[in-house]
């Protein structure tokens, strides 16, 4: 149990350490343009998680069962995929079009 109760918290922190790493190098039109392109609705965004969840898990274990090093696989498949979540939570715009028009009111 503690094990796990580690590897949760390590997977948050990952979360949160690819959220501000790809807020910080890639910039705001970019990731809008990337946040309209591909996840701009709830059914997509479900869909693609968990299709390139699924995937990353995939070419993980492959990759560990070839090296040997399958004891690792609960910990390693989870830390890729929390990377992923990360960088998808990072396109996800943070201002509305009403925030955009109060700006322009004020100036």
């Amino acid at each position: 149990m503690s094990n796990f109760l580690i590897s949760s918290a390590l997977d948050i922190v990952l979360i949160f350490a690819a959220y501000f790493i790809f807020r910080s190098i890639i910039s705001g039109p970019t990731r809008h343009k990337i946040y309209e392109k591909f996840i701009s609705s709830f059914g997509k965004f479900v869909i693609y998680i968990f299709i390139v969840s699924a995937a990353i898990t995939g070419i993980a274990a492959y990759i560990m069962y070839r090296t040997r090093f399958v004891s690792y696989l609960n910990i390693v498949a989870p830390a890729l995929v929390s990377v992923f979540v990360g960088f998808v939570i990072s396109t996800v715009p943070t201002r509305g079009v009403e925030d955009e028009n109060n700006q322009m009111n004020k100036i």
